[in-house]
């Protein structure tokens, strides 16, 4: 009798064994399909997102590096509608000056250096100007863009026009100074004069327009300050 009992007893133990270890193999599958029930949700959140930002539906935009940053800030922007500029236009193409082929050639600020009487020019940066276009290419070659003269000769005679919107009477140079890095479009011979003629708007800090034009075909060139009046009067 006790031997049938031991042997319920190891039956029943060895079912026990089984039991628990089904129990802990469905236990081990219901967890690993819980997680991989979970990693397919966090997928398909994922995938869901990526389309929304190819399609263009989420509002949040990419950061930008601080060197797209730091160019943003570089933006110059360029005045195109002053009432300074729309006289100087009205001006040059009237029948006093009946002048033609306006273009913008740069926009900058006046330094110290292009105001002093023992420098006597104007400093307009190549890499700065809006277009080259301003010159022909007979001219481009007087200046040794294109080739050069074989009379040597490397500036041309200007006129030039002021923010009081009268032809200044003296003749102006432009040449190019080629420094070791950079090339530059310079107004020289006279152009203190220039500046002494219009030194009530022509000062330190004001940002002006230097714009070119043709009057019987011959190259010309008009300043024009795009500052409100009065900024600088306290510098």
């Amino acid at each position: 009798m006790e031997k049938n009992v031991g042997n319920a007893d190891r039956h029943d133990q060895n079912l026990t064994n089984e039991e628990v270890g089904l129990a802990a193999s469905k236990c081990e599958n219901d967890v690993n399909e819980g997680e991989l029930y979970s990693g397919k949700i966090e997928e398909y959140v994922i995938e869901k997102k990526n389309n929304v930002y190819k399609k263009g539906g989420s509002k949040r935009k990419p950061r930008m590096s601080m060197n797209e940053v730091d160019n943003k800030k570089k933006v110059k922007m360029v005045v195109d509608n002053h009432e300074a500029i729309t006289q100087l236009q009205e001006f040059i193409t009237s029948d006093e000056i009946n002048g033609s082929d306006m273009k913008l050639v740069i926009q900058k600020t006046l330094h110290a250096s292009d105001l002093k009487r023992n420098l006597n020019r104007l400093n307009m940066p190549c890499q700065q100007v809006e277009t080259h276009d301003f010159l022909t290419y007979e001219e481009k070659q007087v200046l040794g863009i294109c080739g050069r003269r074989k009379d040597g000769t490397k500036e041309i005679k200007v006129q030039i026009v002021g923010p009081n919107l009268q032809m200044h009477k003296k003749t102006l140079l432009l040449k190019i100074w080629r420094m070791s890095s950079t090339e530059n479009y310079v107004l020289t011979t006279n152009w203190f004069n220039f500046v002494e003629e219009n030194k009530n708007v022509l000062k330190e800090k004001t940002t002006i327009q230097v714009w070119s034009f043709r009057k019987d075909g011959k190259l010309c060139f008009a300043v024009v300050c795009v500052d409100e009046p009065g900024e600088h009067d306290a510098t």
